[in-house]
């Protein structure tokens, strides 16, 4: 399944394998498409501010850890790491982890620009 590899190193495990197993069940039904997306982005933002902040910058977001911010962040990237788990599903070619890490990156301090947080430097 091309969604495991996609996942960021920040959320590998069994919570990201049961996202991975998840997206798959709901990519076999694209008639209900927008809920998956919902829970997916759901589900990565709540990653994004339990998980990532254990894990130090720039890799994680711990400089963000009690910042006020912090859940409107992990809601914009959620969303947007969630969109390209789902449309990864439809590559044929796998990027190259030098590719997913470079679109995680700008995914990231996208969001932070969007939310007013300072950005990463990498």
């Amino acid at each position: 399944m091309n969604v495991i590899r996609h996942i960021s190193l920040a959320f590998r495990g069994a919570p990201a394998f049961a996202l991975s197993l998840a997206l798959g069940v709901a990519a076999m039904s694209p008639a209900h498409a927008d809920a998956p997306l919902a829970q997916a982005a759901d589900q990565y933002a709540q990653m994004c501010a339990t998980q990532g902040t254990s894990i130090p910058a720039p890799h994680g977001e711990s400089d963000l850890k009690d910042n006020p911010k912090l859940g409107e962040y992990c809601k914009c990237f959620g969303e947007k790491f969630a969109k390209r788990a789902l449309a990864s599903m439809n590559d044929k070619a796998a990027p190259s982890l030098e590719q997913t890490v470079s679109e995680e990156q700008a995914m990231r301090n996208g969001c932070r620009k969007q939310v007013g947080l300072p950005l990463l430097k990498f």
